[in-house]
């Protein structure tokens, strides 16, 4: 039986016009509403602090994040208040009967996973703010970050609206008693390049141990953890090992305006090259580098550094891998690097 083309071609207009059209937007967005415990309030006119909201990103839209439709297709989804940030302070503010006369600048607000440290991963909220009196004259500055690890199945936007209520009440509770920085961030806010160099000396050589990162500015913590990726390469006269990727977890802790700790803990896993001449067998296992190391360094880090840090401190190594070498290896540690804000 012939099949009659012309025919066909002739119907699948039809067909398609007849179809019911599909919005695009069900395709590449999606909103996600997150609730606060203000929503209900009215927003009075009586409040003499008034808030100026200069991201971005303003007026309900708090981020875009990623999710899938039906389960397989990646869009957009926007994180939206039930009002504006800015009436959404405001109501805060109200709430608490803070009477305050000036202007509540809100200058940056990102939401975001942070995935690297292993010990104090989750939600993140980094937030800048500026208050200026009636008179024009900034009086301080916030930089805000706040972390939550979400519960078993619990929803995006309940664990969004934790963080915005716990830092909405800081910011409140910061204006009211009156807990003001007078040394303002000298630089825009954002993400800052970090790099530095560990050069580890040990007994039969040298470990050098390299980072590379990006993160908010945490000068106006007296403690904070990180964790990044590393280049990590070990040389001795018998033979060398090297190890990409290795997450250090970072815990620091500021001793005053010039100096801070560090804490870097790290397990690593890599593979070692021999000197023939020294080892002619070895079993295959110790191709394979596998190491525990932790150090503790003071470094010359100023408050709100734009530049070069340098550092000393203790190395203490784990080597369970190879075999051929010792179990533990002490050494003394050097640093140095640059903040690019």
């Amino acid at each position: 039986m012939r099949i009659n083309w012309l025919l066909i071609l002739a119907i699948i207009p039809v067909s398609l016009s007849a179809a019911p059209k599909l919005d695009i937007n069900q395709f590449i967005g999606d909103t996600l509403i997150i609730p606060l415990p203000v929503d209900s309030i009215p927003v009075s006119s009586a409040l003499r602090l008034q808030i100026t909201d200069d991201r971005p990103l303003s007026d309900r839209i708090l981020g875009i994040q990623q999710t899938k439709k039906w389960k397989y297709i990646p869009i957009d989804q926007y994180l939206l208040l039930n009002q504006s940030l800015d009436k959404t302070m405001t109501k805060y503010l109200q709430r608490d009967s803070i009477d305050f006369n000036g202007n509540l600048y809100l200058k940056n607000l990102t939401l975001w996973y942070d995935s690297k440290p292993a010990f104090h991963k989750g939600r993140k909220l980094n937030c800048y703010t500026i208050l200026e009196d009636s008179t024009g004259r900034v009086v301080s500055d916030w930089m805000w970050e706040e972390i939550l690890k979400p519960k078993k199945k619990q929803k995006d936007e309940e664990i969004i609206a934790a963080l915005m209520d716990r830092w909405l009440r800081k910011q409140v509770n910061a204006i009211s008693e009156c807990s003001f920085h007078p040394q303002i961030y000298p630089y825009l806010y954002r993400r800052q390049l970090l790099n530095w160099w560990d050069l580890i000396m040990i007994a039969d050589g040298l470990i050098i141990n390299a980072h590379l990162t990006l993160d908010f500015p945490p000068d106006q913590q007296k403690s904070w953890i990180r964790g990044s990726p590393g280049i990590y390469y070990r040389h001795s006269k018998n033979h060398e090992s090297i190890a990409i990727g290795g997450m250090d977890q970072l815990w620091y802790a500021r001793i005053n305006e010039h100096f801070v700790w560090r804490l870097d803990t790290a397990l690593r896993f890599g593979f070692n090259n021999f000197e023939s001449s020294k080892y002619e067998h070895l079993d295959f296992w110790n191709i394979f580098m596998l190491n525990y190391g932790t150090s503790l360094t003071v470094e010359y880090r100023p408050v709100y550094l734009k530049g070069l840090f340098g550092g000393i401190g203790l190395y203490a190594g784990i080597n369970l891998l190879p075999t051929v070498i010792k179990l533990v290896e002490p050494g003394i540690l050097v640093t140095a690097g640059v903040v690019l804000p």
